[in-house]
């Protein structure tokens, strides 16, 4: 069965970008279509569409007979990723709890702006949903084309938008830090994330804010920064040796995400080193059954994603039936829990 004629398929043909295939194939163009794309490579598009074969998605004529009123999840992420991430995970089994709660139809989508940069997924321009929720860090063409073209409402959840619901994690993640300095540590490393995320850029600025404070010891050199979609072994082994081979080894560890942990643990009690005895150990960025059953049970910063999904939710439909909101950003706090992973080194023993 020959495969269905899409808008990636017509821009290779036009040598042009897919943004500009989806502008020039409009029904109706508006001045900035105008603006961006000529009359006459506007037509040469078009011709090139026809003879290909183009089709618009049926639901461009669903679009002009009835209000769409299905909503769409959609994660940004790198193919390998997008396989452990517990956040995700826990994002769409709220989001689908919700829905079928309130009999919404919603549909789930996954794309990958590592291998196409110039690619728009298919979600936000074939017309069957009404409006979109979007998790995750899009960039290149999908980038542009929400700032630019995107023609339903949408969302984002957990990084800044126009509209967005957003965790709070720099409360808890104070409260974290508070905590490991109440009971006596000094020499505090933290593993963080990717700096292409407003998250881990925050949490490196309020750990060295933290450490400053308290007079903690060396900050800056018990960093270690994960590259982002790098090998993931490769830069668990690098983060424990960055943070633990020199003489004065750190004495508590933050480690964001309960993935990043899992693999930093183990590497810890290889070195013969215990949790918490001689490390304290606090994952931030993470999901509490993850927390729950790591061994031992780690004291950690959490993600809300119910009620960051419920936030959402709400949000999406009243942008897609009023077209405004009366909150459009919102903040959701995280959680502060204490388990078995730190120890209070104030203690004489």
């Amino acid at each position: 069965m020959k495969a269905r004629v899409g808008l990636k398929d017509i821009a290779q043909e036009a040598g042009v970008s897919v943004v500009t295939a989806s502008l020039a194939l409009r029904d109706a163009p508006d001045s900035n279509t105008q603006a961006r794309v000529s009359a006459a490579r506007r037509e040469e598009i078009r011709q090139i569409a026809a003879r290909m074969g183009y089709r618009t998605n049926a639901a461009g004529r669903i679009l002009k007979s009835k209000k769409i009123s299905d909503i769409g999840l959609l994660f940004f992420e790198e193919t390998e990723q997008i396989r452990g991430h517990a956040g995700f995970t826990d994002l769409n089994i709220q989001v689908n709890r919700i829905c079928r709660r309130n009999n919404i139809r919603y549909q789930l989508d996954w794309f990958d702006p590592i291998r196409e940069p110039d690619g728009i997924p298919a979600i936000l321009t074939d017309g069957l949903v009404g409006g979109v929720l979007i998790a995750g860090c899009p960039f290149g063409a999908s980038e542009r084309f929400l700032a630019e073209q995107i023609n339903i409402p949408f969302v984002r959840i957990d990084e800044e938008g126009q509209y967005c619901v957003l965790q709070d994690y720099i409360t808890p993640l104070r409260e974290a830090l508070a905590y490991l300095n109440a009971t006596g540590h000094r020499r505090v490393g933290l593993i963080n994330g990717p700096k292409m995320f407003r998250r881990f850029r925050e949490t490196e600025r309020v750990f060295l804010e933290e450490a400053t404070r308290y007079h903690w010891d060396e900050p800056e050199g018990r960093i270690f920064t994960i590259p982002p979609y790098d090998d993931f072994v490769k830069n668990s082994i690098l983060a424990e040796r960055a943070i633990f081979e020199r003489p004065d080894f750190a004495d508590a560890v933050l480690v964001a995400s309960g993935i990043q942990a899992s693999g930093i643990l183990p590497l810890i009690h290889r070195r013969g080193l215990k949790v918490p005895e001689d490390v304290s150990f606090v994952s931030i960025a993470t999901e509490d059954w993850e927390t729950e059953r790591a061994i031992p049970r780690l004291t950690a910063v959490e993600a809300n994603h119910a009620r960051l999904a419920e936030e959402a939710v709400s949000m999406l439909r009243e942008l897609m039936e009023t077209g405004n909101v009366r909150r459009p950003r919102v903040l959701i706090p995280e959680k502060f829990s204490i388990r078995d992973s730190v120890i209070n080194r104030s203690v004489s023993f």
